[in-house]
């Protein structure tokens, strides 16, 4: 999994050095995270808006389907700021550095690990740190988050994560 997010990373650099970066001003964005769906089987999409010159929003929904044992939706959102004055980078949100709380609630569904009510919501807050790079309305967005689990869920998963959305910006 490091080989892969490290490989990412080294390919968007490569990208944006050699691609001339529009200077559009992004509002809204929407994406899903193809690697952790072909590695974990997670599907995960994100809907990001701007919300004032530095900070936007994220609303974003997941299916779990790790194993044979389990299964199981979320729904979370994140606040971003934007760290383009700071860093002078001449970025616009929603492109560039971002940093912000997280919050997440998933459900899930095992006979395997025989969860009850008390047991099958999971809740997570913490934060994440993202950089987003635009190339002509698409856009690539290595994400880390990091998150402490609330409620416990007795199917062996944690609360951090890290991978890679691209998809469409306007």
């Amino acid at each position: 999994m490091k080989r892969i997010i490290i490989l990412t990373f080294a390919l968007a650099m490569l990208i944006s050095s050699s691609t001339d970066l529009s200077a559009k001003n992004y509002k809204q964005s929407i994406s899903i995270d193809p690697l952790d769906f072909l590695i974990s089987k997670v599907f995960n999409a994100t809907y990001e808006h701007q919300l004032s010159k530095d900070n936007s929003l994220t609303v974003f929904a997941s299916y779990y389907n790790y194993s044979e044992y389990w299964s199981a939706y979320g729904i979370g959102a994140s606040y971003r700021w934007y760290l383009s004055g700071v860093l002078k980078d001449e970025k616009f949100p929603i492109e560039g550095l971002s940093v912000g709380p997280m919050a997440r609630v998933s459900f899930w569904d095992s006979d395997f690990y025989q969860l009850d009510d008390d047991n099958s919501v999971y809740i997570v807050i913490g934060g994440e740190a993202a950089y987003k790079w635009v190339f002509n309305d698409w856009m690539v967005e290595p994400i880390l988050r990091l998150g402490i689990g609330l409620t416990e869920i007795n199917a062996g998963y944690s609360g951090w994560g890290a991978g890679v959305n691209v998809g469409y910006a306007w």
